[in-house]
């Protein structure tokens, strides 16, 4: 009889040793399985709050044509009532996230605008005039500046 208790001890310390395994693999598949799922929740927070910070983009891009004839008309006006609702406008959009995209006189960044003509002068790649305001959401670029960059001649 003892060789059969030993066949059969031997038998249940290779099981337990099997089921140690086991368990061993399936708890490193759940901890595995626990980070890609802390992963996708992070991730999907991340593309929420980048959801929620550019919602907007659209409608802003297609108002800051709008702000662009105001402040052609503002200049050309000289009207104080529209100058007050243009910086309310711009004030609401500032909130929004809107910054204009500072470029003249800077060296000529291709990230933040687009050469529309090169001129003559005493440096290169130089911003020397804005044809159109650049605009950045939330620090995003949404519509480059649009200037003149001079050459030294």
């Amino acid at each position: 009889m003892k060789k059969s208790d030993d066949k059969r001890e031997d038998k249940i310390e290779t099981e337990v040793e099997e089921l140690k395994t086991e368990v061993e693999d399936l708890k490193n598949k759940y901890l595995r399985s626990l980070a890609d799922y802390q992963n996708l929740e992070r991730q999907t927070q991340n593309w929420r709050e980048e959801f929620v910070k550019y919602a907007g983009q659209n409608l802003i891009v297609q108002l800051l044509d709008v702000i662009d004839d105001l402040e052609k008309a503002r200049d050309h006006l000289n009207d104080p009532g529209l100058k007050i609702i243009l910086d309310k406008f711009l004030s609401v959009l500032k909130n929004s996230g809107l910054e204009e995209v500072a470029v003249a006189g800077s060296e000529f960044d291709p990230n933040l605008a687009e050469v529309i003509e090169v001129v003559p002068g005493e440096e290169d790649h130089k911003v020397v005039e804005v044809l159109r305001k650049g605009y950045k959401l939330n620090g995003r670029v949404i519509r480059p500046a649009r200037v003149k960059v001079s050459k030294k001649s």
